[in-house]
C-alpha cells in the first residue's frame, strides 16, 4: 500500500512540476514577444502604477483577447509605444475608448495623468483577470539575491536526495538479488548433501545385507 501512495505523490509531484515550468516558460515568453500562446497567462507588473488593484512586483492572471471585446474600465495589457518602453508589455485601465474602439486611453490606478500614447487594437493583448497571490510570493524570493541562492540550494539539496533515494533503491535490489543467491545456493548445498547422505545409507544397507547373506551362508 505504502508503495502505491509513493507512486502516486511521485507521479503528482511529476505533474505539478511540469505545470509550473510550462506557466513560467509561457509566462517568460509573453513577456519577451508580447504575444500569448494560450488563452491565459501570467505576467509580472513590476511598477505600482497600478496600486492598489495591482500590487507592485506581482503576477497577475490575464485572458487573451480582441480590441473589439474591450470596455471601457477594463485592466488591460498591451504593447507600449511609449518611448521608454516601447514595445514592452504595459498594464492599465481603459478610462476611454475612441470612435468604436479604434483607439483606447489608458492610465494607472495609481497615477494622476492619462498615459501619453493611445493604444491601437493591434497592440491590445489580454484583458486582466485577476492577482495570483501564491505566484506572486515565489516570483518575490526568486527575484531577490538571498531569495534566489536559498531555492537554488534547496533545489540542489533536492536533486541531492532524489539521486540517493535511487542510488538506495537500487542498492536494495543489489542486496535482495545477492540474499536470493545465497539461499538458493544454500538450499542446493543441502539437497546435494541430503542427496550424499541418501546414497551413503544406501551403500551402507546394500553392505550389511551382503554380510548378513554371507553369515547365514556359512
Amino acid at each position: 500500500m505504502s508503495k502505491i501512495i509513493k507512486k502516486i505523490a511521485n507521479v503528482l509531484f511529476t505533474i505539478f512540476f511540469a505545470v509550473v515550468c510550462a506557466f513560467v516558460l509561457i509566462a517568460v515568453y509573453s513577456k519577451i514577444t508580447g504575444k500569448m500562446v494560450v488563452p491565459y497567462s501570467a505576467i509580472w507588473v513590476l511598477t505600482d502604477s497600478m496600486e492598489d488593484t495591482i500590487p507592485a512586483r506581482s503576477y497577475i492572471l490575464v485572458k487573451k483577447t480582441d480590441a473589439s471585446e474591450v470596455k471601457e474600465g477594463d485592466i488591460i495589457t498591451f504593447r507600449s509605444r511609449e518611448a521608454a518602453i516601447q514595445g514592452n508589455l504595459n498594464t492599465h485601465r481603459v478610462i476611454k475608448i475612441i470612435g468604436d474602439n479604434e483607439e483606447f486611453v489608458t492610465q494607472g490606478d495609481n497615477s494622476q495623468l492619462a498615459d501619453a500614447m493611445h493604444v491601437l487594437p493591434e497592440d491590445v493583448v489580454a484583458v486582466y483577470v485577476r492577482n495570483m497571490p501564491v505566484f506572486t510570493f515565489f516570483g518575490r524570493v526568486f527575484s531577490s539575491t538571498a531569495g534566489f541562492i536559498v531555492c537554488i540550494f534547496f533545489m540542489l539539496v533536492g536533486t541531492a536526495f532524489s539521486f540517493y533515494r535511487v542510488f538506495l533503491q537500487k542498492r536494495g535490489k543489489i542486496d535482495k538479488e545477492e540474499f536470493d543467491r545465497l539461499v538458493n545456493e544454500e538450499i542446493a548445498r543441502l539437497e546435494a548433501q541430503d542427496k550424499n547422505a541418501s546414497a551413503s545409507n544406501s551403500d551402507c544397507d546394500g553392505a550389511n545385507e551382503k554380510e548378513n547373506k554371507s553369515r547365514h551362508g556359512k
